[in-house]
């Protein structure tokens, strides 16, 4: 086999299979074509032979037929003549009996027939006998001696006569007398008749009168008498003997001439059978041949279409093969070409990720050990190690995005948000680092007081942020502006955003590869700019198709690039936060139940209750799974609000048990610090009728309870994602207390009492080797650190234990991860204390 085959690739499959195949199809048709050609053309031959051959019957019956005309003509020809030689005649008959026999043996099938030529021979032999009868009368009545003897007879009687002697005469004598009339008168006419005299009567005939003397020998005249009567005698017996003669002579030859009549007839009925009969023959020789030429013909036909068709069709496979052939070829030039450029391209970002990351680490590695020998952290110190922290997480953050972009799991919300004060809000964010720059940012929105709208806020965000920033990184001076309008089309709004600079511009082949992933401007003249993976505004450009919108750039080199893009949002009237209070005002009248909340971590116990006191709403909090069950079930309860991982028992064995226990339309409510999309199918397919994620904010929870209790996947993510955007936030603990600071610093106390106590946990647990415990402790830090606003250490946690949960073992990696996550919960915990401080 040859080596350069596919493995496991059929002969039949292969080019070079289907051409042999197609050739052998070429050759065993032209074998068939020429096999029937050559039986055809044989037997057609042989037809065409039969068909020109002349018929021995029938020559042989032409030659009998000849024969016999020639012997009847021969002898009416002799039958004229006084004296013939009859000897050739009765030889050629004998020898037209032989050629009879001939034509009975030629005819041995044919009883029909064999009959026919035995009556044509039997007609032969009476034709012959008759013929010689009719020799002997018509010599009898040619040669008649009798005839003779009486004609001598009568002349010796007239002889006689002149013997006689005449001695008596008698003297009559005759007187005749004759009247002739002459001719009658022609008749008058009409007018004759009237004015004419009468008519005189004439009589104009005469007569003649005539005398004759008439003497006669009487004795004489005796004699004459007698011989007159023996005359007569003799005369009618001449006459009866000739009449006899001339009667048996027709007789005789009225026979002969029916026998040739007859056997002319007979001749020419076998005659007509035979020449019926061949050609009958010819016609069937004729339709064989036809039929022979037709079957060849059709053969032949069949043989050709049926190798056209076979040809077509591996000519259609075999072109395909090409055609297939020549797209995989091209597919594996580009595919070639293409890893060429990502290999080149992942090389440049492993070497800018290399640096990226090495210089914050060594940054946040410096000065961590410079802190840990100094009794009092230097804030100079921590905001470098803050800084580099930030520059990581984009760093991991853009990575991120772009496995959920590759992985089809990147989605979006729709809530409702205000356009103007998010676009306000990213040219305020992003002003300190222009004017950092000395560069002018400035916003242009035409808007017309348009405020609510639906979509999803984060992602928009997201792209302003990579966009301008982008463009304030490769501006030098002058101004970066970020343009906003619209369109209405009935309740969509269709806004155009541009983002303008007058930075150093592109090419228009960077132009084209500008969106490419790992692709960056200019790598070696603008290496002070090269912070980051290569990927954002490939993430970006996913972020914006994915919203059915599109982007495009316009740039010329030193003069500035413009970025366009394009996205729907649907307007909505009244303000966020009128929206959030109606759903929770109107969740919340409608009411009357009680909640019952259980989580081994008071802190979000005790972040509920301030809450639910706040609203009006009746709960009761548990701190173990156990607790709950063996608690009797209230018949106000509509709602059970439970932590995913307690110690005791997990979230979906303790919704299990409670769904036994408690009302049908009771609802039971996952609160988990961690759930991905999958985790989130499972935990809807077991029980649960809703999710909440830590951390949550006040109306994330009382929407949970009195709005729609099933947050949706795209909130799940997009709560993931917005952990990260701030550090710390204590707003939204200040919203939820109220402003109340003596609940606050309880709660802040609180956290850090937890936060040590676990912080210990989770080292006895790592040196007993306790996988579950660990995960468990872990787990329990994510969701307290994020509810407290620390959300990008709740975040390292959550991954922490994703990672830990997916390898299912406790490596030493791990236990490195867990210290340095513990020692930046301590940095945290001491920077809660300035800030409960300055509170």
């Amino acid at each position: 086999m040859n080596k350069y085959m596919p493995q496991g690739k059929s002969f039949i499959k292969a080019v070079k299979g289907k051409i042999i195949i197609a050739l052998l199809l070429a050759c065993l048709a032209l074998v068939l074509a020429w096999n029937v050609s050559k039986v055809a053309f044989n037997e057609l031959l042989s037809t065409v032979n039969n068909v020109t051959a002349p018929s021995e019957r029938l020559s042989l019956v032409n030659v009998i037929s000849r024969k016999i005309n020639n012997l009847d003509q021969r002898q009416k020809k002799l039958a004229f003549k006084s004296s013939a030689n009859y000897s050739d005649l009765i030889k050629d008959s004998r020898q037209l009996r032989v050629l009879l026999d001939s034509l009975a043996f030629l005819y041995t099938t044919d009883s029909i027939q064999t009959a026919r030529i035995s009556k044509i021979k039997k007609l032969l032999i009476e034709r012959d006998m008759q013929f010689l009868g009719y020799l002997k009368v018509r010599s009898k009545f040619i040669n008649n001696d009798s005839f003779s003897a009486q004609v001598k007879e009568l002349n010796e009687l007239a002889s006689k006569r002149s013997k006689v002697d005449s001695t008596v005469l008698a003297t009559e004598e005759k007187t005749s007398t004759t009247t002739f009339y002459p001719d009658e008168e022609k008749p008058r006419s009409f007018l004759g008749k009237i004015f004419g005299g009468k008519k005189r009567d004439k009589d104009g005939s005469f007569t003649i009168i005539s005398e004759e003397k008439i003497k006669r020998d009487t004795i004489a005249l005796s004699a004459e008498e007698l011989m007159a009567k023996n005359l007569e005698v003799s005369l009618k017996r001449i006459e009866t003997q000739q009449k006899q003669n001339s009667a048996t002579f027709l007789n005789r030859e009225e026979k002969l001439i029916n026998a040739n009549a007859l056997l002319v007839n007979q001749m020419l009925d076998v005659l007509r059978e035979v020449e019926n009969e061949v050609v009958s023959q010819i016609k069937l020789n004729g339709v064989e041949a036809e039929t022979v030429v037709n079957n060849t013909i059709n053969t032949t036909s069949i043989i050709m279409v049926v190798f056209f068709g076979l040809t077509i069709l591996l000519l259609y496979l075999i072109l395909s093969d090409i055609t297939r052939s020549n797209k995989y070829r091209y597919e594996l030039e580009r595919a070639k070409d293409e890893a060429v450029y990502h290999s080149m391209a992942k090389q440049r970002f492993l070497a800018n990720m290399s640096h990226e990351i090495r210089t914050p680490l060594q940054s946040i590695i410096g000065y961590t050990e410079i802190l840990g020998a100094q009794d009092y952290p230097d804030k100079k110190a921590v905001a470098a190690i803050t800084n580099s922290s930030e520059h990581l997480l984009q760093i991991v953050n853009e990575v991120l995005d772009y496995n959920r972009i590759i992985s089809g799991k990147l989605t979006f919300l729709s809530q409702p948000f205000d356009i103007k004060k998010l676009l306000d809000e990213v040219i305020s964010v992003l002003r300190p680092q222009a004017q950092a720059r000395h560069l002018e940012l400035v916003g242009l929105f035409d808007l017309n007081e348009i405020k609510m709208v639906e979509g999803d806020p984060f992602r928009l965000k997201q792209i302003l942020y990579n966009l301008l920033g982008n463009a304030i990184k490769f501006t030098e001076k002058g101004e970066v502006k970020l343009i906003a309008g619209y369109k209405k089309k009935g309740e969509i709004l269709h806004f155009t955003f541009q983002v303008k600079d007058t930075g150093i511009g592109m090419s228009e082949e960077q132009s084209q590869r500008i969106f490419n992933e790992f692709e960056q401007l200019n790598p070696v003249q603008n290496a002070d700019n090269q912070s980051g993976a290569g990927l954002g505004l490939t993430i970006i450009k996913s972020l914006i198709e994915n919203q059915n919108g599109r982007i495009y750039v316009k740039s010329k080199e030193k003069s500035g690039s413009t970025f366009t893009f394009y996205l729907s949002f649907k307007e909505l009237l009244g303000t966020n936060e009128q929206r959030i209070a109606s759903s929770i005002i109107a969740g919340r009248s409608f009411h009357s139940g009680k909640v019952w909340i259980v989580d081994d971590d008071q802190l979000i116990l005790d972040l509920c209750e301030i809450i639910l006191k706040a609203n009006g709403v009746d709960f009761r909090c548990f701190s173990s799974p156990s607790e709950m069950l063996a608690a009797e079930i209230d018949s106000k309860l509509t709602h059970v609000l439970m932590d995913m991982r307690m110690p005791d028992m997990d979230g979906v064995e303790l919704c299990r048990l409670m769904r036994e226990r408690v009302n049908p339309g009771t609802q039971i409510i996952a609160v988990t610090a961690q759930v991905m999309p999958a985790e989130r199918e499972h935990l809807l397919a077991n029980g649960f009728d809703g999710l909440i994620l830590k951390p949550f904010r006040a109306h994330e929870l009382l929407q949970g309870i009195f709005g729609n209790t099933t947050s949706s996947e795209e909130e799940l993510e997009i709560s993931e994602e917005n952990n990260h955007v701030e550090q710390i936030d204590l707003s939204y603990l200040k919203k939820m207390t109220f402003g109340d600071a003596s609940q606050m610093a309880k709660i802040i106390n609180r956290f850090i009492e937890d936060s040590t106590q676990d912080e210990i946990l989770v080292n006895d647990a790592i040196s007993s080797d306790d996988f579950e415990m660990v995960c468990l402790i872990v787990h329990r830090l994510a969701g307290r650190v994020g509810q407290m606003g620390i959300k990008e250490l709740a975040k390292d946690f959550r991954v922490l234990e994703i990672d830990m949960r997916n390898t299912g073992s406790l490596s030493d990696s791990y236990k490195k991860r867990i210290e340095l996550l513990l020692t930046q919960l301590n940095t945290t915990i001491i920077r809660l204390l300035k800030e409960d401080t300055a509170v």
